[in-house]
């Protein structure tokens, strides 16, 4: 089996660290850059690498896009015929209702694409920052559709849980884009809104830490973000109305004095935590 890996920064770096051994692939790499092929090599990540994606994707069985969202779809787009029949191709995107859409219009018959998203990352990016532990427990979601064969699946799913996945999820495009517009997306919203109001010019001395908890992705990379939440601009819009609805109603009980309204809201927010996000 030949394995391609199509982007070597933090994912596509930390997943290719963790692929040897697996189906006894040869594994292979594009990356931009030649100065990061050499340096994988040297780690003895990957067996071979090129600046130029059709030389790695000629012959692979398994292609992960691990490039932006809109750049997997051009890469893939502009190399089609290198692309083997029967191959599988999947991703990490964090949307996939968009990669889904873009990939079935161009994929011949006999490839199968099928979407995945690993949760996991951290807040610095390149292949210099990738580790051979940044998935391990983390979940692994995967979109597959009617069209997908039963063992490509399959290869997916192993290859979560070669990697260190604990929880591998299946969902549809639909449902991962609705649930990450909230658990990741409006995430870096309120991340980032906080840190564009100007109090936080004044505010270095005066947290105890819930503040900088509250930020701690607003140190952000705007050129992907903002890819992401144009292209899951429905889900996220929604996302945000219903966090709008909370703060206004936080915001009403507070100016009408209604202490009891308050505490209702909050003892409810505390149920709703330790009900579904305790480790």
């Amino acid at each position: 089996m030949k394995i391609a890996i199509i982007g070597l920064g933090l994912i596509g770096g930390s997943i290719a660290r963790r692929l040897r051994g697996f189906h006894d692939a040869k594994i292979a790499a594009y990356n931009r850059t030649a100065e990061t092929i050499l340096l994988a090599k040297q780690d003895g990540t990957i067996d071979e690498g090129s600046s130029d994606p059709a030389e790695v994707m000629d012959g692979a069985d398994l292609i992960i896009l691990c490039l932006y969202p809109q750049l997997n779809v051009d890469i893939v787009k502009d190399n089609l015929s290198h692309i083997k029949n029967g191959a599988v191709i999947t991703d990490v995107s964090g949307v996939k209702g968009f990669m889904a859409d873009e990939l079935n219009k161009i994929l011949p018959e006999g490839v199968d694409f099928i979407g995945a998203h690993p949760m996991a990352g951290r807040e610095v990016g390149g292949y210099k920052s990738s580790t051979d532990t940044l998935f391990n427990k983390a979940s692994f979601l995967i979109t597959p559709d009617k069209n997908n064969k039963p063992e490509n699946i399959a290869l997916i799913r192993d290859l979560a849980e070669y990697i260190g996945c604990k929880h591998v999820i299946t969902t549809t495009p639909e449902e991962h884009d609705a649930i990450i517009a909230y658990t990741s997306q409006l995430m870096h919203v309120v991340a980032v809104a906080l840190c564009d109001n100007p109090m936080i010019e004044r505010s270095t001395f005066f947290s105890a830490g819930s503040l900088r908890d509250c930020t701690r992705v607003a140190i952000i990379n705007a050129e992907m973000w903002s890819e992401l939440f144009v292209e899951n601009k429905d889900a996220l819009c929604a996302r945000i109305e219903e966090m709008q609805e909370s703060l206004e109603k936080i915001k009403q009980a507070t100016a009408d004095g209604d202490r009891n309204k308050l505490e209702e809201i909050m003892k409810h927010a505390t149920e709703q935590k330790m009900k579904w996000l305790l480790d």
